[in-house]
């Protein structure tokens, strides 16, 4: 993917881009779209208005430059007066005439409306927050087709890595046998998000700074977040999860090649393709594919290559990204917004994120979604998530519990009443009759 050339030849003519939920991931991609040629951040939205000013005045935009607007037509006049537009209007922005949109949020609700108000007003979409990709990732694949857009997940995070990975193996040939990430923790699966900054050990001038979301955080901690990963790159690539669910070795790098591997070969799959992960006992990949070489010459060659791990007389590979940076999404907008191409797509439902309960649940308790203390994420095949009535995790998010639910105990939807209002409830019910 060549893509700085492009840019530069549209110096002149910049991507202009909305960008929705300027927290730690989407700031930092802000300040460096201004950095790069042939593309500007044109519009911020946030709930928090300072949030968006702010991130302005750190990428280096004049105050006079920016214009803060709440209504469509207004963004549109800011616009068109060559004005950069800060504004508290997250479906406002997604609508806004713009080139590409870049959905940060991490909020599911949110971040469908948003996609789905981008997609009918004709602008190509950059998705980060895979909560949503991992509900309703298909049919918003689905209407962008419809209305000849782009809808691409995020170059430079884990499930695009992924996802890259592989397209990038099985064009040497190699297959495919097990494709994931590492995680930074060893998960705490009833973690508060009290627990989280202080888990992480965030040095006092990020947290001033930066103010991370510490529900976010936790949804790290407690396997929420990678869970949500798996799911998006496992239904982008059509994989799904081996027969005893995902394994998540501890290891390192070195040694994860050891595991992830066929039984009859010494590991533990039952069952090539599938999505896993690897619990840290040292710095571990951001992204990696395991793969077989079936020839047996190239077997030989690639034993032989001092920097590739391998195993079984070369037969066994594995291949790996040591890191990711929000400012690689950059390559997604480019890719979008210049060659209609997506870097990465969520096309199927191969594997669910569910939930379970963080502690004992009474009737009448509302559960709070992500990061919070009721529920943590589950990676599950799609077909056991369907035929045991577990519910989507995003969709529980104010849902009522209607009858006790044990601790670590998976919900189903005899457990729950969900919000049957909101967008994206209606979304899940439109994707699952589509598909």
């Amino acid at each position: 993917m060549n893509v700085l050339a492009d840019l530069e030849a549209r110096v002149d003519n910049p991507l202009s881009v909305a960008l929705i939920g300027p927290g730690v991931y989407g700031s930092h991609l802000a300040y460096q779209i201004e950095e790069t040629p042939g593309v500007e951040p044109t519009v911020l939205a946030d709930l928090v208005l300072e949030k968006t000013t702010e991130t302005y005045r750190k990428a280096g935009v004049p105050d006079e430059d920016v214009t803060v607007e709440d209504s469509a037509t207004g963004i549109q006049e800011a616009l068109a007066a060559g004005q950069r537009v800060a504004t508290t209007g997250g479906a406002a922005a997604a609508g806004a005439p713009v080139d590409v949109v870049i959905e940060t949020t991490g909020d599911a609700a949110a971040a469908a409306i948003h996609a789905w108000e981008a997609i009918d007003a004709g602008n190509d979409v950059v998705m980060v927050s895979v909560e949503v990709d991992v509900t309703i990732g298909p049919l918003l694949a689905q209407f962008a087709e419809h209305r000849g857009v782009t809808y691409s997940m995020a170059y430079g995070d884990e499930p695009a890595q992924v996802v890259e990975l592989c397209d990038w193996a099985g064009a040497q040939g190699l297959d495919i046998v097990a494709a994931g990430q590492g995680t930074e923790l060893t998960f705490q699966p009833h973690a508060t998000h009290e627990d989280s900054l202080q888990r992480y050990d965030l040095p006092d001038s990020f947290i001033e700074n930066s103010k991370p979301n510490a529900r976010m955080y936790n949804t790290f901690l407690d396997g929420t977040k990678v869970a949500v990963e798996l799911c998006a790159a496992a239904n982008a690539l059509g994989y799904s999860i081996d027969t005893d669910g995902v394994h998540m070795p501890e290891t390192d790098k070195d040694g994860l090649l050891e595991t992830l591997r066929p039984t009859e070969d010494g590991g533990v799959l039952d069952q090539k393709g599938v999505i896993d992960s690897v619990t840290p006992t040292d710095k571990n990949p951001s992204a990696f594919v395991v793969t077989e070489a079936t020839n047996e010459a190239t077997q030989e060659y690639l034993s032989q290559r001092y920097n590739i791990n391998t195993v079984n007389d070369g037969k066994y590979q594995l291949f790996h990204r040591p890191y990711h940076l929000p400012q690689e999404t950059i390559v997604s907008v480019a890719m979008a917004g210049l060659h209609d191409q997506p870097t990465g797509v969520v096309t199927q439902q191969t594997t669910e994120v569910v939930a379970a309960a963080k502690r004992d649940l009474e009737p009448g308790e509302t559960i709070v979604g992500g990061g919070g203390d009721t529920i943590y994420g589950q990676l599950q095949d799609a077909t056991v998530a369907e035929e045991a009535d577990l519910v989507p995790f995003e969709l529980l998010a104010g849902a009522e519990v209607t009858q006790p639910v044990s601790t670590d105990q998976p919900i189903t939807a005899a457990d729950v009443s969900l919000d049957t209002e909101s967008p994206l409830y209606h979304l899940r019910q439109l994707q699952d009759a589509f598909f």
